[in-house]
């Protein structure tokens, strides 16, 4: 998958060198009732400046990915595959130079601003924190200068930086770790569901300033969410998850509004349409639930909850095959492109 390019230069890579090169990714979790396979074969190049929208249930594998891109995951978890960010190999990277690379290369947003905070410390310090530790401002005082910038930019008064977590809305929470993992000046932002715990204006005010930092800053982002509209409008390209695989990929508008794999039709079609009555009162949906990925079906893992689903679904796992121009989709029913 190719996102477009905005021409951005990171300096550890040169400018024909994908910003983030992820290619046949496994990740496996170590549990005491066995192995539970999280992310299964996933591969995706993100080009400098473009934006990929990752969707799906929860459970899909979709924060799985996005923690092991900047190997966040907990001790002892098995992971194979390649995470290339700028050329540089992630999973062989040691401690030290991992230290280096978040924050400054790459830098995260999670969903629950609240416990992310540390709740006695005022946001100013905990925002200059990965400032003066990767030496990225030359005094204390550049760097509280830094700190009030970066809250105005987020759309925050700099004597914001006195406050504690507790004093701050939702929304302003959430603004607050954005200031954050801009603080180093990343080439690679991941957003975990940055939006899902606020109200919808607020939503919308928060996806308005990402796409504004995205436009200012050249940023590459990756953006997950269960939800397509939103992914949408704030993302070139979108690959859908489904039991850790993608499922379908390709330009998020058309992938939205004409989804060629059963389970993206069913997400798609679980929005109603503002002004029609019916679509409200009888909204269409998808039964069941997620299939544990300790214990996968056979076959295609949708295939128990598709309503078009075949014998052979049932025993022949689909691979992704392009479906039409720039679109790839996994589904044995889905006529490949010429």
């Amino acid at each position: 998958m190719t996102l477009d390019e905005r021409g951005t230069v990171d300096a550890q890579g040169p400018y024909d060198t994908p910003l983030l090169q992820v290619d046949d990714l496994h990740v496996t979790y170590r549990t005491r009732s066995g192995d539970v396979p999280a992310v299964q074969g996933v591969t995706f190049t993100l080009e400098r400046g473009g934006s990929l929208g990752l969707a799906g249930e929860s459970g899909c594998g979709k924060s799985t990915l996005a923690n092991a891109i900047l190997r966040l995951l907990p001790t002892g978890t098995q992971v194979d595959g390649s995470v290339l960010l700028a050329g540089q190999d992630i999973l062989a990277m040691k401690p030290g130079r991992l230290r280096s690379v978040r924050w400054t290369e790459g830098a995260i947003v999670f969903q629950g601003a609240l416990h992310a905070l540390n709740p006695v410390q005022q946001i100013g310090k905990q925002i200059a924190e990965p400032m003066l530790l990767h030496r990225t401002q030359p005094s204390k005082g550049a760097a509280a200068r830094r700190v009030r910038e970066l809250l105005e930019q987020v759309g925050l008064p700099g004597d914001r930086a006195r406050s504690y977590p507790h004093q701050l809305s939702g929304g302003q929470r959430q603004r607050v770790l954005i200031a954050m993992a801009l603080a180093c000046e990343p080439a690679l932002l991941l957003a975990d569901e940055p939006t899902t715990a606020l109200d919808v204006m607020v939503q919308a005010q928060v996806l308005a300033l990402l796409a504004d930092l995205r436009g200012e800053h050249g940023l590459s982002m990756i953006f997950i969410t269960h939800d397509l509209s939103v992914l949408t409008d704030v993302c070139d390209s979108l690959a859908v998850m489904y039991a850790g695989r993608v499922v379908e990929e390709g330009p998020s508008d058309r992938v939205f509004r004409s989804p060629q794999h059963p389970y993206t039709r069913a997400l798609a079609a679980a929005f109603p349409t503002i002004g029609d009555p019916a679509s409200r009162l009888r909204p269409a949906g998808l039964a069941g639930d997620p299939p544990d990925p300790a214990n996968l079906p056979g076959g295609c893992a949708f295939h128990p909850r598709c309503a078009v689903a075949e014998d052979r679904c049932r025993t022949t796992t689909p691979v992704l095959a392009p479906v039409a121009a720039g679109r790839r989709a996994a589904c044995l029913l889905v006529e490949a492109a010429p």
